[in-house]
């Protein structure tokens, strides 16, 4: 498992009451072999390591098995020395700047709070 949300704390109303839901991830780019489990392995796999790491002792009433491989996006090593050789370049030229997820991070947070720091760059001059 590469991480677990409990997604009925996230989203109240998505489990009943006395009941948790939990999403886990697994595989991902450093453990592309997870991906070739069947299902039925999969579901035993999370199981068990739920069991392990968060010391969950009750079985699901149910479990969905969704893959999306390499939906995930992911820099590549030497991704932040590339951003920084670019940001230098423009940082020569004028009013421009660069906001979005290809710099500071993939995740919508960042991706929000890098547009946020170009706009006020942009407002104070």
């Amino acid at each position: 498992i590469l991480a677990v949300s409990f997604t009925s704390r996230k989203f109240p109303g998505r489990a009943p009451d006395g009941k948790v839901m939990l999403r886990t991830f697994v595989g991902g780019a450093m453990q592309p072999e997870e991906f070739k489990h069947d299902d039925t392995s999969m579901k035993e796999l999370v199981e068990r390591e739920l069991r392990e790491i968060l010391g969950v002792s009750g079985k699901p009433d149910f479990m969905i098995v969704a893959r999306y491989p390499n939906s995930m996006p992911q820099y590549h090593v030497g991704h932040l020395k590339l951003v920084g050789r670019i940001r230098e370049q423009v940082g020569t030229l004028p009013h421009l700047l660069l906001a979005g997820n290809a710099y500071d991070g993939v995740g919508i947070p960042d991706t929000i709070a890098s547009g946020e720091k170009a706009a006020v760059s942009i407002f104070a001059g």
